[in-house]
């Protein structure tokens, strides 16, 4: 789409610092057809079904989307609200991974997640699933990407002047990477809480 963000080969011109990745956008080619963009589509809700194309890129059964920018080496830092969901999840998905028929997801498979479910559980979805020990209810997640390191951090970012470190992946990272959000299946209909996409208030 020609309002996303375009990835090119400017951006392997990788920095040693983090790079915020700014306002992300999500890509509507992308999105499970229950999903509804809004604010520039940089916020999503599960609204009703909305006929689309059957386009690859789209997913047909897991309530998915994901941004338009990619990321192929470097170090990066983004933000994503989830407000008051009760179940979602957040991370990164190899761009060749199927996005037809239930998402398989694992790191195995080329996907990094955590997650919430029934407002209480919060969990990685490494092998084995790990429950995650939060103590507070955090609104905003802080993703921070570290392609050569092969490292993927969460964190409570509620308070941008101290982030709180939530769960690490460890991986050996191939080829490009996109930005991943889950609305999952519990929550949806006009009236269900958005997941927002916000410029980064936390300082990495």
């Amino acid at each position: 789409c020609s309002s996303c963000f375009q990835f090119s080969a400017s951006l392997c011109q990788c920095s040693a610092r983090p790079l915020p990745a700014g306002t992300l956008k999500l890509d509507p080619v992308t999105a499970h057809p229950l999903l509804e963009l809004l604010k520039g589509d940089t916020m999503v809700r599960c609204g009703l079904y909305q006929r689309r194309d059957s386009n690859p890129k789209r997913f047909d059964s897991s309530n998915c989307i994901l941004t338009c920018k990619g990321f192929s080496c470097g170090q990066h830092y983004w933000e994503v609200i989830v407000g008051a969901r009760n179940h979602w999840r957040v991370g990164i998905i190899k761009g060749t991974v199927s996005r037809k028929g239930k998402l398989n997801k694992s790191p195995e498979n080329g996907v990094w997640l955590i997650g919430l479910k029934e407002g209480k559980v919060y969990e990685a979805f490494s092998l084995p699933r790990a429950t995650l020990p939060l103590t507070t209810r955090p609104q905003r997640i802080g993703i921070y990407l570290h392609y050569e390191k092969g490292e993927l951090s969460f964190y409570n970012a509620d308070n941008p002047d101290e982030l709180s470190p939530i769960y690490t992946f460890q991986a050996e990272f191939q080829g490009q990477l996109y930005p991943i959000v889950d609305l999952c299946w519990p929550e949806r209909g006009p009236y269900s809480p958005p997941i927002i996409l916000p410029v980064p208030t936390a300082k990495v």
